[in-house]
């Protein structure tokens, strides 16, 4: 994929249409809904109610928000900690595309930040792992949400002051306060493979870019 070719196929479209056609159904009581459901209905609902929905595909117009994102992984988390405290988001939801990486090349990533409040500096991310299989698209969600409030990040970060650029414990400490972890209803969590926490975190890394990077015009290309 050249940088300025998006891919031929769209897993955040995907999630989308399948959310509007859960939306014409009732949940069962039954049984645990699957978590890709849980992520699609949700984005749906979002979408409903602040359309059009934001979406940013990496290989799309928005190059410099990944750049920057993909810097913030590799600083200091002192300095990590200090761009996260910054992010910000007006809209409901906000969807990032992205290609895998390690373990992960080969997949498309869907990092889905929904506001679940109205603080534009509460958020709460959602992981979806695309993939074309025999020319069929195929999704799966992590079965749990990282939600992070930005605004008691910053607010841990003046009171410890200089320590979290110089202490790596303090600025890992400061986010872990500032962060939560929580399984979506009818799943449960016994632990998160590492590679899988850093996808929320690189969710908010791109939050925290888009916010510092946002544009004055048109801010991205819009899925209906």
């Amino acid at each position: 994929m050249t940088p300025d070719t998006a891919p031929d196929i769209s897993f955040a479209e995907v999630m989308l249409r399948k959310g509007a056609e859960l939306l014409q159904d009732t949940p069962s009581d039954d049984a645990a809904e699957e978590a890709v459901n849980i992520m699609a209905r949700r984005l749906a609902i979002a979408a409903t109610m602040d359309a059009p929905l934001v979406v940013h595909a990496e290989g799309g117009g928005r190059p410099e928000m990944f750049e920057e994102a993909m810097r913030l992984a590799g600083v200091s988390a002192g300095e990590r900690a200090a761009a996260l405290a910054e992010a910000r988001q007006v809209e409901r939801a906000v969807v990032f595309e992205f290609d895998g990486t390690g373990p992960l090349t080969g997949n498309r990533v869907v990092a889905a930040v929904i506001r679940p409040e109205d603080r534009p500096d509460l958020l709460e991310a959602y992981i979806a792992i695309g993939r074309l299989r025999d020319g069929t698209a195929q999704v799966t969600v992590a079965p749990a949400t990282l939600r992070l409030d930005a605004r008691a990040l910053a607010e841990t970060l003046a009171l410890i002051g200089p320590a979290a650029q110089h202490s790596l414990n303090a600025a890992n400490a400061a986010m872990a306060h500032a962060a939560n972890i929580t399984a979506l209803p009818g799943h449960e969590l016994d632990s998160m493979p590492g590679a899988l926490v850093a996808l929320y975190w690189h969710a908010f890394c791109l939050s925290s870019a888009r916010t510092r990077l946002r544009p004055t015009g048109p801010n991205a290309p819009t899925l209906h």
